[in-house]
Order: C-alpha cells, then structure tokens, then sequence
C-alpha cells in the first residue's frame, strides 16, 4: 500500500477525526448550524455536514468561482485530481489550489489532492445536469471521433447544440428501433451509435462523457477565479464626502418632519399592516419628498423604532414612539448614524413598496401592492447585500463612483446562488438608499461610511467619523422685510420649535425659510404667547432689526385674537319652564356637570345616553331629540365587534447564527469526547443491559484497582449516554466516580447503569 493509500480518508467522518481544533474551529464558525445541537461525535458531525440542508447553506455563501470548482468535480469522472479539475475549470493548478482548500476545510469537498470527492449533497443540490453536461452512460463508446465522423456533417451541428447544453433536444417520436443502416435523420444516425440517448419517447440527451469529450475535457467554457472589475467614473474624494454629508443632513430633517406630521395628522394602520398609498402621498407632499423617499424616510425611522402602530380607542394608527423623544435629544450626528445602523442590519427591502408582492402566499397577495411599514417587507437577503452592495463601493477606492450595473455583477459573482434577480434588484435599491442616507456622494462611499464595514459597526464610531462635517446648530436668524426668516444654518432644536410655533417652513434648504402670516401669528396665541413675548423673543433671536410689517401683523392679529370663543359640549338640555332648569342645576346628579347658557339652555360634557340614564334616574322623563331638533326615536340595534386584524409575517428558516469563540471550543471539546467514548467503547457492549449483580462488581473491582470504566447510563429524565469514568466507591446504591477530565467525582445511581466494562 502507498502513502498516499494510507493517509487517504476513507469517508468525510474519518477525514474530520484527523483534523486538529483549529481546522475544526474553522469549520464551525463558517458552518455554524453543524453545531445546533451540539453533535455528539464526529460522526455525527459528518453526517450533519452532509445533509442538503447544510449544504445548501454553505454553498449558497460561496463565489462564482467556488460554485463553478463544485460543478466541475460533480461532473468529472471520479477520481478526480488536482490537475484533472485544473484542466476541467480551464484555470493553473496554483489558481485551483487555494481555492480547493477552502472547499475541504469547508467538509463540501473531501479526500486528497489526488482523489477529491465532493460530498453526495454537492450533486443532488447541483442537479442532475452539472455545468449543462447530462447524465453518464455505462455504454462503451470506443473511438469517438470516429464515430462522430461517420455520423456526419449535420450530425455534428446537432451535437455542437448540445455540446454547451441544455444536453437535451426533442425529436419526432421513432416508428422503429434505429439501427447504423436504418438511420436516415442526422438525430438518427447520433442514436444509432449511442451519441445520444434516448431519455423518452420524445427526447434525446447528450450522455456525459461525450460532452465532455466534445468540450475538450472543459467543463465550463470560461471561469473567473477573481471578482469582475468595478468599472465607473473618478470623482473628487472631498467634494463626494461633502455631498454625502449635505443628504445625511436633509436626511435627519426629513424623517423629523415626517415623524412630526404622524404625530399631528397620524394615518390609520391598514388592514393589511402598512400605510395607505393616499396618506403616504400626502405625507410626500407635507414633507417636500416624491413618494419613493417619503416611503423610505419612514422606513427609516420604523427600523430604528422611532414610529410604530398604537391602538388609539378603537383604530390603530401610526404614531411617533417614545424613542423618538430620546432621539431628538442626541446630537445630529448621532441620529443619522442610528438610523443608518438600523438601516444596515435591518431585514427590511424597502424597495418593495408600490411593487406587486410577487412572494405572496395567495394569488389575490401576489397581486396586491406593497405597502410602506407593512409587516411582509421583510427579506433574510437584504442585509448580505447591502453589506456586498456597500463592500463593492469600498473596494473600488476613494473618489471612484462605479456603474449600478458594474455593482450588480460584482455582488452576483460573490452570491451567484442567492436571490438571482430579486439580489439583483436589491443592489440596485441599496444604492439608491445608500445615497439617500448620506454614505455615498457623486455615487462614491463616502469617507464616514467606512466604519458601517466594520465586524460590528457600532453608532459612536459613525458619528465620530462624520462629526467634522456636521455644522454647529446656530441660535438666530435673519428676519426680512417680506415676512421672512432665513435661518443660516441648522437651528437648535429649542430656538426652531419657537419660530415654528409662529412661522410656517417655507423652504427646507440649508437652515430653512419660514413665513410669517396672520394664521401662522394666530397659531402663536392659540399656544399662548403673548404679543409682548412674541416680539421681545424675535428681538432676541434676530440679527436684524425686526421689520416694521412684522410688528404690525403681531400687533394687528393680537387685538382681534380671542374676541371670539368656542367650547365643547356634548348635551345640550333646553326646556321652556326656566324653574325646571333652575332646579337642575341644583340637584348635584352623579358624574353629571352642568353649566347655563341661557335662561332655558344648559350643556354638559357628558354623552347624551349618559345624561339621559340620569335624568330618569332621577324621576325626570326627558326626550331625546337630534341636531336638528326632530324627536329622535329609539331602536333596538345589534352591537358587532371590530373584524380582528390581520397581519402576514415571513417564516425565515436560514436564520443567520453567530458562534462565540466559547461556544466553538465548547463543541469541539464535546466532539473529541465523544470520540474517545466511540474509541474506548468495548467491542462486545451490545444493547443488553448486564445484570444488576455483574454490574456492581464490575464497579466495585475498578474501584478497587483504579480501574477506568465505561459504563452505558440513563439519566432521570431518561436520556442514555455513554461515558468513561474512574470509579472511586460503590455503597449505598450509588456508584462515586470521576467523570473522565473532571475535577470533581459525581455520584451515579446504580440502577439507572444500564452496563460496565473495564477499559483496557
């Protein structure tokens, strides 16, 4: 036997136990869902690793590059070596090699460098069609090219068809077995000598070992070991930073605004989860967006937690949160990085809304409009693409803005196997959105966006990062003689909460320009100011003198303010007998209040059904009569319920999992364990339990001689297991031992030791 021979696996199993923990580590942190449950040896570990599901996993996280060796060892004929699979991808062998590497320390691959055999899930998940080659025949094709010369010239145009697939094509269905003489098409003569196949009455296919033939022993007609170059335009490093910084700015003002108008004009929560189409248009308008980003600036604030749905009596309507008071606190620079990192490691595919929801469970779903903030805008891929989308902008350079469509390819090369056009679409609108947050300007990642690329970016170090670009909020402003303030710079919060107060936006542009206007001035009063606050505040905050218009509209609005006054009440009682009202008045009825407006009126705030259980109560018979002053008769009516509200939600099973370096070094410690367990258990413990009597003295000898045991116990919960252990006293019913590599001796009951066997 060779060397080779020797130290060759014989399965994925026994190539895992000669792994050292740091190729196990490895393993483990990039196939994580091997350790969920923790596997009890490296069987078990093996025949995890070999499921689909797994499979499916990691190689759903490879490259272009490392799908298409996978392909070509699915396809060779097995053994496949290093320079085989070179030649195969078209690619040197010192290309091949670090790439396969990977693939075995990944356990997709196994074996040497001589024999590599991927494992069984590699070719189910592949298909049966691996690189477009069909499926190998066990017939003896002899010289082809002589066979495939005979066959002739429109012979060979079928099979150039075939050659780089799909292997299949359709042909009439055959009267009569074909033979060499017989055979009169070109499809005919390719059948006649076994150069294609029949799969079906109907259809032929290329077998394997003549495609491959036909390729020149090519698996794929071209590979690319490397990403595609990300091509675009050269930009100014500083200008794109300084632009970038001026939409992260606009950005923190819009979803401001927004989250200003839920909370004065809050829409109702559709059935369905979301908001309507009409109150977000309007919401676009009041905030001086086009919808897209209206849609997307509340899709920020939702991410970060700063509006949510919250039941209002009986509706449920979307309001500002709690958290958006603590956000308006934080400085400018760190509300934009919260809600850029809620944005980077959120679910949400924003771009979805207005789309059709082509995911739907139900065809009427599939056709329905997607909504902003509706609950099944939620996609497991979108955070691994804005992370490649945001790695490609990166890796392209300072100052170099790429094409949308260059970054497309680039992300499609590292995740061919996930998403296909709906990745696509996804770098697509992460590109937009970066640029709408403020990462990217003159399509060029900006300078403070390079912390989100961070292991675990955190908001400190993006405020940091874009900080020096942030202008210092300012504390006056500019009134003019057209009623105007221009505010030259952003306002502190507190000096533009005020001017609000009095002033409506006109322009959002810099620091903004507010008008003053004799309901804007009313709006004042109504949250009462007083005319001598109003100008001696504007004095304070303006660095020019304040105009004399301005002064006449305060003073002007001021002496017509309030002349007029308006209340609330829900009942009204009037009666023509002044003395009946007069004694009501007095009568003090329970949770009732009255007040007289005139001498046959009097309202309350208590709803009229209310007042009228009272009022009989009291031995009163008052008719009820409505707003028009028609007798109002009474009906029995049944009382409904509100529907129950329904909301979808995205089952995501390929849940992202994170082991610590504890928890790798936990699991494999548990693995070599169970090996040692595997490796110590003696060959003639079968299933049988010994009898009890054997058991103990079996026990009680190892005591004695301080002998190590393997003992097969069942714990009370009744789960088995096996272990190896160092008996100390055996008395009483329970068995003292060290359990092996422990500090500490446990006790076992005896009955619940199933059998024990010294360990040689």
């Amino acid at each position: 036997m060779s060397n080779s021979e020797r130290t060759r696996p014989r399965t994925l199993a026994e190539a895992l136990r000669s792994w050292d923990d740091a190729a196990l580590g490895h393993l483990l942190r990039h196939r994580p869902d091997l350790a969920t449950p923790i596997p009890a040896d490296t069987g078990q570990l093996a025949a995890r690793a070999t499921t689909n599901a797994s499979a499916a996993r990691a190689i759903n996280r490879l490259d272009e590059f490392g799908v298409d060796l996978l392909e070509a060892l699915s396809a060779l004929p097995e053994p496949v070596d290093l320079a085989a699979l070179a030649a195969g991808v078209g690619q040197p062998v010192d290309v091949v090699q670090p790439r396969v590497t990977e693939l075995l320390a990944l356990a997709l691959v196994w074996g040497t460098e001589d024999d590599l055999r991927p494992i069984r899930a590699v070719h189910e998940l592949l298909g049966p069609t691996p690189a477009g080659l069909g499926p190998v025949t066990t017939r003896h094709f002899g010289d082809l090219d002589r066979l495939i010369e005979e066959a002739g010239p429109e012979a060979r145009e079928v099979l150039a068809k075939l050659t780089w697939g799909p292997p299949t094509g359709t042909v009439e269905k055959a009267e009569r077995p074909v033979t060499i003489a017989s055979a009169k098409t070109p499809v005919e003569r390719l059948l006649a000598r076994g150069l294609v196949v029949p799969k079906d009455p109907t259809t032929v296919v290329l077998p394997r070992q003549i495609g491959l033939h036909l390729r020149g022993g090519r698996v794929l007609a071209s590979t690319r070991p490397t990403p595609p170059p990300l091509d675009g335009k050269e930009v100014s490093a500083s200008i794109a930073d300084r632009a970038a910084a001026g939409a992260a700015l606009d950005l923190v003002r819009l979803v401001d605004r927004a989250l200003e108008q839920l909370g004065t004009e809050p829409p109702t929560v559709l059935r369905t989860g979301g908001i309507g189409v009409r109150e977000l248009r309007a919401l676009a308008g009041r905030i001086g967006v086009d919808e897209p980003t209206a849609g997307a600036v509340v899709e920020f604030a939702y991410a970060a937690g700063l509006v949510a749905a919250v039941e209002v009596g009986t509706s449920e309507l979307w309001l500002p949160t709690g958290a958006y008071d603590d956000w308006l606190e934080l400085d400018t620079a760190h509300r934009w990085a919260q809600l850029v990192i809620a944005w980077y490691t959120g679910l949400r595919a924003i771009g979805l809304i207005g789309r059709r929801d082509s995911g739907g469970a139900t065809a009427a779903a599939r056709d329905r409009l997607v909504n902003a903030l509706a609950p099944d805008l939620e996609r497991l891929l979108a955070p691994e693409v804005r992370q490649l989308t945001l790695e490609a902008l990166a890796e392209a350079g300072p100052g170099s803005a790429p094409a949308t469509e260059s970054v497309v390819t680039w992300v499609a090369w590292h995740r061919p196997r996930r998403g296909g056009q709906f990745r696509d679409d996804l770098v697509e609108w992460t590109i937009t959105e970066a640029a709408l947050l403020g990462l990217t300007g003159l399509g060029s990642l900006a300078t403070h966006a390079r912390p989100l690329l961070a292991e675990e970016p955190n908001s400190d170090d993006l405020a940091a990062a874009i900080e020096p670009l942030v202008p210092q909020p300012v504390t006056e402003f500019l009134l003019q003689a057209d009623l105007t303030a221009v505010a030259p710079g952003q306002l502190v919060r507190s000096v533009q909460d005020d001017l609000a107060a009095m002033a409506d936006v006109e322009s959002h542009g810099g620091g903004g320009v507010y008008r003053f206007s004799e309901s804007s001035v009313r709006r004042a009063f109504d949250l009462g100011r007083t005319k001598d606050q109003l100008h001696k505040w504007l004095a304070e905050h303006s660095r020019t003198p304040v105009p004399q218009p301005l002064t006449y509209l305060i003073d002007d609005v001021a002496r017509r303010h309030g002349v007029l006054r308006i209340g609330t009440a829900s009942t009204y009682l009037r009666c023509d007998d002044e003395d009946v009202l007069t004694h009501l008045l007095s009568s003090n009825l329970p949770g009732i209040r009255f007040r007289r407006l005139a001498p046959t009126v009097v309202v309350s705030p208590s709803p009229p059904d209310m007042v009228l259980a009272r009022l009989r109560d009291a031995g009163l018979a008052p008719l009820a009569e409505t707003f028009d002053g028609v007798v109002q008769l009474s009906t029995a009516t049944a009382r409904r319920g509100d529907p129950p509200r329904r909301r979808t939600s995205r089952d995501f099973v390929d849940t992202a999992i994170e082991l610590t370096e504890d928890q790798v070094k936990s699991v494999i410690e548990k693995v070599r364990t169970g090996d040692r367990l595997a490796a110590e258990r003696p060959a003639d413990a079968g299933h049988e339990p010994a009898a009890p009597a054997e058991t103990i003295s079996v026990l009680t000898e190892a005591a004695e001689t301080n002998t190590r045991t393997w003992i097969s116990y069942v714990d009370h919960n009744g789960v088995a297991s096996e272990r190896v252990v160092e008996p100390v006293r055996v008395a009483d019913g329970w068995l003292t031992a060290y359990d092996d590599g422990a500090d500490q001796p446990r006790t076992y009951a005896l009955h619940r030791i199933a059998t024990a066997r010294p360990v040689q």
